[in-house]
C-alpha cells in the first residue's frame, strides 16, 4: 500500500513526550510522514472532525485519572463511530508496570514477583529493589538481601516518596550470562508485527544502555539477535496476554526463558538524528519501524470521524508538535556543541603552554 493511497495514522501521546516518535518522523527518510499525525491528548478538545484510519493510543502512565477517563471515552466513540477502524492499545485495559508484573507472575511467564510497600511482610524471595511504577527512572535502591536492608533502605527514603503509591518492591530477576555479564533484549510490537531492536550488554544487573566496553563481538551479538529475531513467539505470548498492540518489551533470558522487565507503549524509537554518530547507523532502526508500521496502514476510503469540539485540523496539531521535537533536538546539538568545544580547549590548554 503506498502513502497516498492510505489513511492517516494517528499517533495519540502527551506533548511532552512526542519525540518518542517524533525524531523518526522529522529526520528520517521514509513515505509515513505524509500519513502518520502526532496528536497530544492534551489538544484533542481544539480537533474538529477527522478522516477514520489507524488509532495508536499510547503514554498511559503519564495520564492523570481524568485523561485517562477521556482516552478511554475517546476509544470507545472512535470504534462506534468505525467499527472497522484499528485501533492499538485500548487505554482501559492496558495494564500499569505492577499489574502486568503481577499478570505475568500469575500465568508462570516471570518467575519473579512485585509488591506494593505495604505487603513488604510477605515477602519470601530476595533480593529484591525499590522503583517507582509509573517513570522511567533507575531503582531508588540497590540490591536488598534481607527484609531488615529492605527496612532500612525504605526508612532512609525522604517521607514524601515512602508514602507515594506509585512504588513498588521488584524481585530480582535478571541473571548473568555465561560470560558473567547481564543482556538486556528489547523489541517492538506494532500490530502484528515484532521485531528486534537491540540487545544491550552491561557488567551490571540494572542496564539502562549498553556497557562502555561495547565490543565488536558484542555488536555482533546484538547484530545477529535483531537479524534472528530468536523469541519473537515468547514476546507474540508476552504482549497478547498484556492485552498491548504497540509497544516495546524489555527483557532478559533466564534458563531459556523471557523475564519481562517492563513493556514501555510509549516507547523512543529513535533519540537522536541521522549521523549523530559517526560509528553509528541509525537509519536501518527507522526502516524496521517503518516497515512494521505499514502494516497497520488502511485504505483511505473511510468516514470522518467526530474527536474533539472544535475546528483544528490534526496537520495543525501534527505540525506543533514537530516544532516541538526540532527544538529539543536543536538543544541537544547545541548542549553538544558546547561540550565538545570545552573538550577541546582543555585539551589544547598544556599545548598553548609549551
Amino acid at each position: 500500500m503506498t502513502a497516498a493511497a492510505s489513511a492517516p495514522i494517528y499517533y495519540l501521546c502527551t506533548r511532552r513526550h512526542a519525540y518518542t516518535i517524533g525524531v523518526f518522523l522529522g529526520y528520517y527518510d521514509h513515505e509515513l510522514r505524509d500519513v502518520l499525525r502526532i496528536i497530544p491528548y492534551e489538544e484533542i478538545p481544539k480537533l474538529g472532525r477527522l478522516a477514520s484510519g489507524t488509532f495508536i493510543f499510547t503514554d498511559f502512565e503519564r495520564l492523570t485519572p481524568a485523561q485517562l477517563q477521556a482516552a478511554s471515552a475517546l476509544h470507545q466513540s472512535i470504534a462506534a463511530q468505525d467499527p472497522a477502524a484499528l485501533l492499538l492499545n485500548n487505554p482501559a485495559s492496558v495494564p500499569g508496570r505492577f499489574n502486568l508484573l503481577k499478570r505475568l507472575k500469575a500465568a508462570g511467564l516471570n518467575a519473579f514477583d512485585v509488591h506494593r510497600l505495604d505487603d513488604r511482610h510477605r515477602i519470601q524471595r530476595f533480593p529484591v529493589f525499590v522503583r517507582w511504577e509509573s517513570r522511567h527512572d533507575p531503582p531508588l535502591t540497590g540490591l536488598l538481601d534481607t527484609g531488615d536492608a529492605l527496612e532500612s533502605a525504605i526508612a532512609g527514603l525522604p517521607p514524601k516518596i515512602r508514602r507515594d503509591p506509585d512504588l513498588m518492591i521488584v524481585e530480582y530477576g535478571a541473571a548473568p550470562s555465561s560470560d558473567g555479564r547481564f543482556r538486556k533484549y528489547s523489541a517492538y510490537k506494532v500490530g502484528p508485527t515484532v521485531y528486534p531492536q537491540h540487545c544491550f550488554i552491561n557488567e551490571n544487573w540494572y542496564i539502562k544502555f549498553p556497557s562502555t566496553r561495547f565490543t565488536e563481538a558484542d555488536r555482533a551479538e546484538s547484530r545477529a539477535y535483531v537479524a534472528e529475531n530468536p523469541h519473537a513467539s515468547q514476546i507474540e505470548h508476552v504482549f497478547s496476554l498484556a492485552g498491548i498492540d504497540y509497544g516495546r518489551i524489555d527483557y532478559g533470558i533466564v534458563e531459556g526463558r523471557i523475564q519481562t522487565f517492563e513493556i514501555n507503549n510509549n516507547p523512543t524509537v529513535l533519540s537522536r538524528p541521522p549521523g549523530w554518530e559517526a560509528t553509528a547507523n541509525y537509519s536501518r532502526y527507522a526502516e524496521m519501524h517503518a516497515q512494521a508500521l505499514r502494516t497497520v496502514m488502511r485504505l483511505s476510503s473511510t468516514p470522518d470521524l467526530a474527536i474533539g469540539r472544535g475546528s483544528g485540523s490534526a496537520d495543525a496539531l501534527h505540525l506543533a508538535a514537530m516544532r516541538r521535537v526540532r527544538r529539543r533536538i536543536g538543544w541537544f546539538r547545541l548542549r553538544r556543541s558546547l561540550s565538545l568545544r570545552r573538550l577541546k580547549k582543555r585539551l589544547a590548554a598544556p599545548l598553548a603552554g609549551t
